[in-house]
């Protein structure tokens, strides 16, 4: 006798819509995958065509979670032992649940209320003096360095460690010594 374990993915392979089925699971697994911190600022919406979409709370979330798509779409994969999903797209958007709840933000975007010291902010200075861009887009640009600084700033302090090589933080999915940036080089 076979156990259930073998028998329902064979049965579910048959039937007529077994790649919804699959990427519901997929979806269904995602903050499993990704871990608490993480799924508490995304939602896996839907798979269309092998690609899962993610909804992000905010571009930076967006940016550091697209260094991490290779490896989450490796554990996505592997979870529900198949091939089926090729890519992962995150778009920047509501969180809201299907009921039009907003789930709990009261931490999700306390990184924002991190202060930069006048050194740190002579520094994201400093490193664009020598650009020659026009004025606006150096401010965005200064906008985001300082953004990312006080993102980092908030990671050691919620306990992320540093990657031994780079000294950035490293979420709590990646639990290794380098961050995936590092250990790809």
């Amino acid at each position: 006798m076979l156990p259930i374990s073998e028998i329902l993915p064979k049965t579910l392979k048959e039937l007529p819509a077994a790649h919804k089925i699959t990427a519901q699971f997929i979806i269904d697994s995602w903050p499993e995958v990704v871990g608490e911190y993480i799924a508490q600022k995304t939602k896996a919406v839907s798979v269309k065509q092998g690609v899962l979409l993610v909804r992000v709370s905010d571009s930076i979330w967006a940016q550091h979670l697209v260094l991490q798509k290779r490896q989450i779409l490796q554990k996505l994969n592997r979870r529900q032992k198949t091939k089926i999903l090729k890519d992962i797209r995150f778009q920047v958007g509501s969180l809201e649940t299907a009921t039009g709840e907003k789930p709990q933000r009261e931490k999700q975007d306390s990184w924002r209320k991190e202060t930069l010291t006048e050194e740190e902010v002579a520094q994201i200075e400093e490193g664009l003096k020598e650009t020659a861009l026009p004025p606006e887009l150096a401010h965005s640009i200064k906008k985001f360095f300082m953004s990312q600084k006080k993102l980092q700033k908030w990671f050691f302090k919620q306990g992320s460690p540093a990657c031994k090589k780079c000294g950035l933080p490293m979420v709590k999915t990646a639990e290794q010594i380098y961050c995936l940036r590092c250990k790809t080089e």
